[in-house]
């Protein structure tokens, strides 16, 4: 039976969105949700007031504005773990593939011979 090279390409597509595509993505969640937690440290400093004004000690808006900020924090989290966990499935969808597959793992071998092994691109964006 002859190697479909396709096959090798495809496996080697998927093992590239495990390997780079998606931690990639999910290491700018982590880097978003470090300036979130940042707020954590000064958020109920920010919102103290005089007892003059009345309403508590820190006002009407600080808990909208807590709520707000942890449901952010939540969501970039949950994206993150999410994109990670599709990752490890995708990765071990393709191992699966190819111990189970004689073709398949060749035409991965094959293909893995003339491109690099994927790395996940750990990159600070630069504010525009």
């Amino acid at each position: 039976m002859s190697i479909n090279r396709n096959l090798g390409v495809d496996l080697y597509g998927l093992w590239v969105a495990a390997k780079d595509n998606y931690p990639t993505v999910a290491y700018q969640y982590s880097w978003a949700l470090q300036f979130v937690d940042a707020t954590e440290r000064g958020l109920t400093y920010a919102f103290q007031r005089p007892d003059v004004f009345g309403g508590g000690t820190y006002g009407p808006v600080y808990q909208p504005w807590r709520d707000l900020r942890d449901s952010l924090a939540a969501a970039l989290s949950e994206t993150r773990t999410n994109l990670l966990g599709v990752a490890d499935v995708l990765a071990m969808a393709v191992t699966t593939y190819r111990e189970t597959d004689d073709d398949a793992g060749a035409a991965f071998r094959d293909a893995m011979k003339t491109r690099p092994e994927p790395q996940p691109t750990l990159e600070v964006p630069m504010p525009r």
